[in-house]
């Protein structure tokens, strides 16, 4: 397991929802956090160029998405979930 930040840029509000019902589903809804708008920490197995495949067919053509995969990290901030992330080896 290891984390990923999947962002994603599209001026269309239920793209961003339905990329988090398809994260929460391929990674179980207890390994994704959302920041802010349009950008999810995930973890899961999945390499980066799964979770993108996943979440491709969501997408315009004019929509940008980056799926990072990410082993070290320092966050500051009431919208990162602190707890979680120290559970998951920080």
């Amino acid at each position: 397991m290891s984390l990923k930040l999947v962002a994603v840029s599209s001026p269309d509000a239920s793209v961003r929802e339905r990329i988090a019902g398809v994260l929460a589903e391929r990674a179980g809804g207890a390994e994704v956090r959302r920041l802010g708008d349009a950008v999810f920490i995930v973890e899961t197995d999945a390499p980066p160029s799964d979770v993108r495949d996943w979440l491709a067919p969501l997408l315009s053509p004019e929509d940008a998405l980056i799926v990072v995969e990410f082993e070290r990290w320092s966050s500051r901030g009431t919208s990162v979930d602190a707890a979680w992330l120290r559970r998951r080896g920080h």
